[in-house]
């Protein structure tokens, strides 16, 4: 994850607060039938108060209008963003809810020279149409926001998202690319906080077992697998658009937040590793016995951009997994950010 931090930039990871290092040896020893509770309440219960500590600023700033969310993917900025809101809205400002998602351009996907897709860079995103619509919100107009179909990759329009800001309501936009200087950087600073959330952790063995980028990549294959019906292979296979997208974009927007949230769960490891380890095998499984299904990244969907390095990297993390204490996901709070990957 340090790798987030460009020559440039005139933030430090240390101002993201505590890095999350536990070992092996200390998470077997929570797993006790009184320990394991109240551990992972003792988690929940942090993540939980820096939402709450960022809902304060809020709410003591009237001049803050808008909120942005930005931070690599598989970090919890939805789950972050959607309890922030409702924490907003119960206390006494209301809060609209805006995805960065739902302003992709309509056109087709370009490739990379390898058939992986990219769904990852600001190129992607109406940036035009979102500077726009931002700008009526801030100044009291009525705004008909998109929503965005990703299977037809069609933008279309919900009655229910016309918006107009009040005096005290607040914007809270959520997407890889909120902090952008083309987005967040056409508002006066004044107007806006920006959040960076990531996991910024290591698990600890003999050596170092899995950092915060590979616990991203767990949550991913777990997510992917649910909901997009993908396979390990395909995620771990597309794994490097992202890695190029972070490495261009993200060191300026961890620079530029004004918050920052680390969403790592030291408990989680015991949770989605097992859940992410089993869709490995499974894919592994299929690669040895000829019936891999092709990648649904892929842009022909019949292959992988690179099968080996999928496979060894795939290999690195089913080994780190084994080593990794078992729990049930049903010890999951319902409002736990972990849910967003394994529900």
């Amino acid at each position: 994850m340090e790798k987030l931090i460009g020559r440039g930039s005139s933030k430090s990871m240390a101002q993201l607060g505590n890095m999350n290092i536990i070992s092996i040896g200390e998470l077997e020893g929570q797993l006790g039938v009184l320990k394991w509770p109240k551990f992972i309440a003792a988690c929940e219960r942090e993540f939980g108060d820096r939402i709450n500590q960022i809902a304060d600023r809020l709410i003591a700033d009237t001049r803050l209008k808008a909120v942005f969310v930005s931070g690599p993917t598989a970090s919890g900025k939805t789950t972050f963003s959607d309890r922030l809101t409702r924490i907003l809205i119960d206390r006494g400002r209301p809060t609209h809810l805006i995805s960065l998602d739902d302003y992709y351009h309509t056109d087709t996907a370009r490739f990379d020279d390898k058939g992986r897709p990219d769904f990852e860079s600001i190129d992607t995103l109406d940036t035009k149409q979102i500077v726009k619509d931002f700008h009526d919100l801030l100044c009291g107009r009525r705004v008909q926001l998109p929503s965005f179909n990703f299977v037809t990759r069609r933008r279309y329009f919900d009655p229910k998202k016309n918006i107009k800001l009040g005096s005290d309501e607040v914007m809270l936009v959520e997407g890889l690319h909120g902090l952008s200087d083309l987005i967040a950087g056409r508002i006066s600073h004044g107007q806006w906080l920006g959040v960076y959330i990531m996991p910024w952790c290591k698990l600890l063995d003999s050596r170092r077992l899995l950092d915060g980028r590979e616990l991203r990549m767990l949550r991913r294959i777990s997510r992917d697998v649910l909901h997009r019906g993908a396979t390990a292979l395909s995620t771990i296979d597309y794994w490097p658009m992202i890695d190029r997208t972070e490495q261009e974009f993200f060191p300026q927007y961890l620079a530029r937040a004004d918050e920052y949230v680390n969403s790592s769960l030291n408990y989680e490891y015991c949770v989605i590793a097992p859940l992410a380890a089993r869709q490995i095998e499974v894919s592994l499984r299929q690669y040895e016995r000829g019936c891999l299904p092709g990648s649904m990244y892929l842009q022909n969907q019949s292959g992988y951009a690179d099968l080996s390095q999928a496979i060894a990297a795939a290999r690195d993390l089913l080994h780190a997994c084994e080593r990794i204490p078992s729990a049930d996901r049903s010890v999951v709070p319902a409002q736990s950010i972990l849910n967003e990957f394994i529900q």
